[in-house]
């Protein structure tokens, strides 16, 4: 029934594509040389999507870092959630630390259907634990690059909904530059950055770093955290050899959820909003890596190989206090990730093709040391020990099929095997009333990835596209280790991987002062991953689908005033089961933003942005009957840059209306009426002064 819906689905977006490319083709054929779509040249190290990324079709969005620069948006969610079809949700509330960022509307789950690079390399882990987005210095960043819809084939399982590669400065030949900054603003947030770039005609060098240090807008909530990175560079010809490598230390108290029920008057959300019920919780995580390769031209220099290694190691330490963990009293988790990769590929330009072949294999060593509290830790209940091996081959191509008429073909096979083991100390503090070993997991599992789709230009700048893929998810570790909700025994639970199908049509429309897109999709889910809050438990879902409608608008209204404009609606509902026809928990079926950049001279800017989340049901109401649910919300920011002779003067103003908003909310299993929340900050401003300078 559920393969019935899709092939309707499908039928209709394919059909309405194809019969907008024969009711124009005549007309596009007409259009002449002087209409003829040129090529850049293809892309480097950081991405595997080429330049020509108007051919491509698919949703895509590119921030540059110019856009980043401008924009209110002081953290990385806050500055995606600005982008049509991309919703973001804050638990701690400060400098979006640990946020989640979701694309078409995966609720709870978000965090695992969207796949976040850095550079390339895949920052999601296999466990349950959120980006430190907080981790990445923003001033660094290049560009980011947004794919919406299956991302599969490039970059790997868990592309669901989309992919989100951040794409740091690369170090630069023959230059020497630099800047530092400091900034102070609200909740007594003490901010520093600084970056330093040099090259010769041979070497380049860059090295950045930053510093945040805050109280944070609630009680325990304070926030240390560091960054460093460093990137090299040595070129011998047309071939270049790299050395990345970076770290960062945080320290974050965890001020826990705000409690309303009305039954007993109780409601932390209106009269204590910046209280906390959890004053010894925390969580600590540092992080290490390095990434070392070549690229080489081949292929005449029509292409590039890449060749590189990369590893990872992740510690993590948290507690939470009076909080039963996994079916077990292991209040205090210190957990080790190691993670290798290796990811060789080849990307060329030859012919009518823009193709890219390679293999992704990663590596990964996960060891969880779970017991009562931080004073015991020395004598964990459980140790859980896991080894997931990922190896893939993957191949796409777009081809020219005329001056207007692109077709991409690309598919992925994907292997994942897990091997893991729980070892249990009966005499460990608290093990009398912990259950015991889950028994060892050992399974493997194979999905293949695909896309097809063809973007067609009706003239140089209106196009139609149409696209239909597959992608998959594979279980985490804390998905699959969980008390068995019958019996109470801890074990590793079979869950299937879960599947999707998608289909998108699109138009989009680009001048040099007015550009516009409007892309529909439909996805299908099979076994879709949830945590069932009825039976503490995770589960594969019954079948879901999502449907929506992204939409973008850019004019240049003058040489000095630039609007945008996004909308995105959204469907997220279950269509089997006994959910049948509701919708999915936190997600929101309108959301949208407004943006105004000013620039009067060459020296001032002064930018604002307005963000809309609509209302959207509370977790764990998969039933739809709580009878209320997390409002509605709109945000004001605001940034003013002053520039001169190097020096540049940033005040920015965010929340600027004193909205009490809330974007995560779950409603009591037991209680009616109660619900628990996290609230987001009040109106806060920040100052910052900062200098670039040449060396």
């Amino acid at each position: 029934m559920q393969m019935n819906i899709f092939n309707r689905q499908f039928r209709y977006l394919s059909g309405l594509l194809l019969f907008s490319l024969v009711c124009t083709h005549a007309f596009a054929q007409d259009s002449g040389d002087k209409d003829k779509i040129e090529l850049s040249p293809i892309s480097v190290v950081s991405t595997r999507i080429d330049e020509n990324i108007k051919l491509t079709p698919a949703n895509i969005t590119v921030i540059s870092a110019e856009q980043i620069e401008k924009s209110p948006a002081r953290t990385l969610p806050e500055l995606l959630s600005l982008e049509a079809g991309i919703l973001s949700r804050s638990l701690f509330g400060n400098s979006a630390v640990r946020s989640t960022v979701d694309i078409r509307g995966f609720g709870a789950s978000g965090g695992q259907n969207t796949l976040i690079l850095l550079d390339g390399r895949r920052l999601n882990d296999i466990d349950l634990s959120s980006i430190n987005y907080a981790a990445i210095p923003i001033h660094n960043i290049e560009r980011i690059e947004i794919i919406r819809g299956t991302g599969g084939v490039l970059y790997g399982d868990g592309a669901v909904g989309g992919v989100i590669n951040i794409v740091t400065k690369r170090p630069q030949t023959r230059i020497a530059t630099g800047s530092i900054s400091g900034g102070y603003g609200s909740y007594d947030t003490w901010q520093g950055n600084g970056t330093a770039m040099w090259g010769n005609q041979d070497i380049a060098l860059n090295i950045a770093g930053n510093y945040i240090e805050s109280d944070g807008y609630r009680d325990n909530n304070d926030l240390r955290q560091k960054n460093l990175q460093a990137d090299i560079s040595r070129y011998f010809g047309s071939t270049e050899f790299y050395l990345k490598g970076g770290a960062s230390d945080q320290t974050l108290r965890l001020a826990g959820v705000r409690t309303v029920d009305p039954a007993i008057g109780l409601n932390e959300l209106k009269n204590d909003r910046h209280g906390t019920g959890t004053p010894n919780d925390f969580a600590d995580e540092n992080n290490r890596f390095v990434t070392a390769g070549l690229r080489t031209d081949v292929l005449g220099g029509v292409g590039e190989a890449i060749l590189d290694v990369g590893y990872r190691h992740k510690n993590q330490k948290a507690f939470f206090d009076d909080y039963v963990f996994a079916g077990t009293f292991a209040n205090f988790l210190d957990t080790d990730l190691d993670t290798w990769s290796i990811t060789p590929r080849i990307q060329a330009a030859t012919g009518a093709h823009d193709w890219i072949a390679g293999l992704d294999f990663y590596y990964y060593e996960y060891d969880s040391e779970r017991s009562l509290n931080q004073f015991t830790a020395n004598t964990p209940n459980h140790i859980l020990d896991v080894i997931q091996k990922s190896f893939a081959l993957y191949a796409n191509d777009r081809i020219g099929l005329s001056d207007y008429t692109f077709l991409e073909l690309g598919t992925r096979i994907q292997h994942v095997t897990q091997e893991a083991k729980d070892t249990f100390d009966p005499a460990a503090p608290a093990s009398p009333f912990v259950a015991p070993a889950a028994a060892p997991l050992s399974r493997s599992d194979t999905e293949p990835v695909f896309n097809i789709g063809i973007r067609h230009f009706l003239t140089h700048d209106l196009s139609l596209f149409g696209r239909v893929g597959r992608s998959v998810r594979f279980a985490t570790v804390d998905e699959l280790y969980q008390a068995n909700p019958v019996t109470f025994v801890q074990e590793f639970s079979i869950i299937e991987p879960q599947t999707a199908h998608h289909a998108d049509v699109g138009v989009e429309f680009v001048i040099p002062d007015f550009s516009a897109s409007v892309t529909g999709y439909y996805m299908d889910i099979e076994n879709e991953i949830h945590f069932n809050s009825a039976i503490f438990a995770n589960e594969n879902l019954d079948p879901t689908e999502r449907t929506g409608i992204e939409t973008t608008f850019k004019w240049n209204l003058l040489d000095s005033l630039l609007a945008t404009f996004n909308y995105g609606y959204l469907r997220s509902k279950f269509v089997e089961g006994p959910f049948k026809g509701n919708d999915v928990p936190l997600v929101p079926r309108h959301t949208g933003s407004a943006s105004l950049l000013w620039s009067p001279t060459n020296d001032f800017t002064l930018a604002g942005t307005w963000r809309y989340v609509g209302e959207k049901r509370f977790d764990n109401d998969q039933t739809n009957d709580f009878g209320q649910q997390i409002p509605s919300y709109s945000v004001l920011d605001l940034k003013a840059v002053q520039q001169w002779r190097g020096w540049h003067l940033v005040f920015s103003a965010n929340n600027l209306l004193d909205k009490k908003a809330f974007d995560y909310g779950v409603r009591s299993t037991f209680t009616p009426g109660r619900f628990n929340a996290f609230p987001l900050p009040e109106r806060n401003f920040m100052f910052s002064l900062g200098y670039n300078f040449d060396m």
